[in-house]
């Protein structure tokens, strides 16, 4: 099945990829104007740390509530999640706006952090929805390539027409459109019309009698729930409950092991990118344009779109190849994922850092696709969003440890071997990944199931 048959056969999932394309276009939109300017307002010599704070302010909001999204996703309709949403994004997005004309590092953290508290709902959701509205595993191959390709592209375009703007044209005017890309997205999902999980129907008005009959029994179980105990203690039981059932299963529970190490490195990537890219286009376009940190970040992030762009299709034929299992290709794919950002660390020009950026987001969607795949296909429709939730969860507390230290390390030695180190640990988690599969394995043979 090829991504055009895809979604022209799949009409909700057509619908929510397009929801997809459009709040992600506007969130590389207004990243790079956000980058900037905190660099900005930072000066010289604390910009490492200040893009840290603010990278940590973007993230640690999907630690915090990411195990309660994962429960609300598995209990409330999925598709309603994310209208609220996107909503609920429209009106924060706004909030850039008052942080550029006050000129205040403490609001831009701010407007970062609710805009990412709440998309932690959102992201819950929506990856708990796809194994519902695409069914078996070639189909959830090309539906993950596709949405690994979609983000990559969202981050070329987004990151090119913001760093336009924001370069030419100002700020302002990219806070505003980002705000109005999550309304767009939100009436999109709206009109999405299959089951979302199990238990509730999305957008239908005439249930028959069996969906009735489940609607009642939901209702009463969680009426249970919250007479005999309170709601917050229901929630966190939920939650161990689905880290439990993550513990039980090998694949899910090497999965995660090796996605943390995997949190740490692209922490600090995430760190320092912005970084580099502002250093960097100093070095290439002062002088030339206006805004030579906004082109600089708006080059690489262009670079890391178009690398994921030509990786996905990639992706899609290689996970799909036979000879090798998913698991062979993620493991290797996340060595050369940490190797390629050893190597982009040493890069001493723009355009030689956005060349190996590609090739590093080329086979950086080869590894996503993979272990994507792998957590859907081996996890029960009952706890996909406490699973999601719980890997969200975990990377995100991973990234942000990392986060705080490659800031600060970063302003005392330097960028360049802080992000080698960040390399070098996801090489090492790849490897990790080698060693648990062959002890896995011997158990899984008994099972008659190779990772």
């Amino acid at each position: 099945m090829t991504y055009r048959q895809l979604l022209r056969e799949n009409a909700d999932f057509r619908r929510l990829w397009t929801g997809q394309v459009v709040s992600e276009i506007g969130d590389w939109f207004n990243n790079i104007a956000v980058l900037a300017l905190t660099i900005q307002l930072a000066g010289r010599g604390r910009e490492g740390q200040a893009v840290a704070f603010y990278a940590i302010a973007r993230h640690l909001p999907l630690f915090v509530f990411g195990p309660i999204a994962g429960v609300v996703v598995d209990r409330v309709d999925r598709r309603r999640v994310m209208i609220v949403a996107d909503w609920s994004r429209a009106v924060l997005a706004l909030g850039f706006l008052l942080a550029n004309v006050w000129g205040k590092l403490p609001f831009i953290y701010l407007v970062g952090a609710s805009l990412f508290a709440v998309s932690a709902f959102f992201n819950a959701a929506k990856r708990a929805s796809i194994p519902n509205l695409v069914q078996g595993t070639n189909a959830l191959l090309n539906a993950n390539s596709l949405s690994a390709s979609t983000t990559a592209a969202t981050i070329a375009v987004g990151s090119a027409l913001g760093g336009l703007l924001s370069t030419f044209a100002g700020r302002n005017p990219v806070f505003i459109l980002n705000s109005i890309t999550f309304l767009i997205s939100a009436e999109m999902i709206r009109r999405i019309r299959t089951v979302s999980n199990r238990q509730l129907a999305v957008g239908s008005e005439n249930l028959d009698e069996e969906r009735e009959l489940l609607k009642v029994k939901s209702r009463g179980r969680r009426l249970s729930l919250t007479t005999n105990r309170q709601l917050p203690t229901a929630y966190w039981s939920d939650f161990r409950e689905g880290l439990r059932y993550v513990r039980s299963k090998d694949v899910l529970a090497a999965v995660f092991i090796v996605a943390a190490g995997w949190g740490l490195g692209n922490g600090v990537a995430r760190a320092l990118y912005s970084v580099f890219g502002a250093r960097l286009g100093v070095m290439a376009v002062e002088g030339i344009v206006a805004r030579p940190t906004d082109f600089g970040i708006s080059v690489l992030f262009i670079a890391m779109g178009l690398g994921g762009v030509l990786g996905a299709p990639i992706a899609r034929r290689s996970n799909s190849a036979a000879g090798e299992s998913l698991g062979t290709r993620m493991g290797r794919s996340l060595l050369f994922d940490g190797c390629g950002l050893v190597l982009f660390s040493f890069m001493p020009h723009l355009w030689g850092a956005s060349l190996v950026l590609i090739a590093r987001e080329i086979n950086f969607a080869i590894w996503w696709t993979a272990q994507q795949t792998l957590i859907m296909t081996r996890t029960e429709d009952r706890f996909a969003g406490r699973v999601f939730a719980s890997y969200e969860t975990l990377t995100t507390l991973m990234m942000v440890g990392a986060m705080l230290i490659a800031g600060a390390a970063a302003d005392r030695f330097g960028i360049r071997p802080v992000a080698a180190t960040g390399g070098a640990v996801i090489a090492l988690s790849g490897l990790m990944w080698f060693v648990l599969r062959r002890r896995r394995n011997a158990n899984a043979r008994v099972a008659g199931e190779i990772i």
